[in-house]
């Protein structure tokens, strides 16, 4: 007897009792037999392919399963049609293989006629990367020459803030000598390059009056002593030690120091022997800036001894 199938859908009629369908069935022998026969019971339908044909979303063997809510069929039935429908594909697969494999070996062979072409391609190529090369070297010997360059620029620079720095020192240390009174020989070097190269920034030199007191004031040597620990502590760190011009100067800037402190000295007994205790703190700061205290406390007390 051939298999038939019943409708799996859930919206299938309910089949009737199994008393109506064995009224229905008649007292004949042969519909009993039938009836009890396993192998005329309906057959779920075979799985429809739709349910493996979604390769954009991944397979869940827990919702497919779940599909089959109203599928009157066994584990083990299903596993077994399963197994088959494996085999059917890949019996498929394998004539599909089969089938265009020949096609496919063949495809090398029936390509004619391109071997010039990718000879051309390929000398077009090798032409190309001389060329790439070329440029590279030209790059690279532009590059090399910049990077010389800007060495070059980077001493020049270096060269003009020390002659820059040089001339700035003689300059200073003419007004310091200016201010203090202390005239250079003509064969001295800052003599001939301060008229030159005289900065901007230059020292006020206030009026001074010899008649009017034997020592300057609190302004003028608080301007000379500025003078001083610029010429010190801020264009001297910038200048190398051992250069010659350097070297000169140093006579000069201690000169510049005895002659400042001689006039502190002076100022300060002048401040003790008036009793201007306001003008002498500022004279032993200036002391402490020169880092002379010790120099100012003696004239202190020499002072005091000659009041007594």
């Amino acid at each position: 007897m051939s298999k038939f199938y019943f409708d799996s859908s859930p919206t299938s009629s309910p089949s009737p009792p199994p008393s109506h369908r064995h009224n229905a069935s008649g007292p004949d022998d042969e519909d009993e037999d039938d009836d009890n026969n396993p192998s005329t019971l309906p057959f779920p339908t075979p799985l429809s392919r739709s349910a493996f044909s979604n390769l954009e979303a991944p397979f869940s063997p827990a919702e497919f399963l779940a599909s089959l809510r109203n599928r009157h069929q066994t584990l083990e039935d299903l596993r077994a049609e399963l197994r088959a429908r494996s085999k059917d594909l890949e019996k498929e697969l394998v004539e599909l293989v089969n089938r265009d494999y020949a096609d496919f070996v063949g495809l090398g062979g029936s390509l004619q006629g391109g071997d010039g072409r990718v000879v051309d391609l390929r000398m077009g190529l090798l032409g190309f990367r001389r060329e790439v090369a070329g440029v590279v070297g030209v790059v690279d010997g532009v590059r090399r020459e910049v990077e010389g360059l800007r060495g070059r620029r980077g001493v020049v620079g270096e060269g003009k803030t020390l002659a820059k720095n040089l001339l700035t020192l003689s300059y200073r240390l003419d007004e310091l000598s200016t201010l203090l009174l202390i005239h250079p020989s003509p064969t001295s070097p800052s003599a001939s390059t301060s008229t030159s190269a005289a900065p901007t920034t230059a020292i006020p030199i206030p009026d001074f009056d010899p008649g009017e007191s034997s020592t300057p004031g609190i302004p003028r040597l608080s301007r000379i002593l500025l003078g001083y620990l610029f010429v010190t502590r801020t264009l001297l760190p910038k200048l190398p030690p051992q250069h010659p011009f350097v070297k000169t100067q140093i006579p000069r800037i201690e000169a510049v120091r005895k002659t400042l402190l001689l006039d502190l000295d002076s100022a300060l007994k002048e401040a003790r022997a008036g009793k201007d205790s306001e003008k002498a703190l500022v004279l032993l700061g200036f002391y402490a800036d020169l880092g002379a205290e010790g120099e100012g406390v003696r004239v202190l007390k020499e002072g005091g001894k000659v009041g007594k």
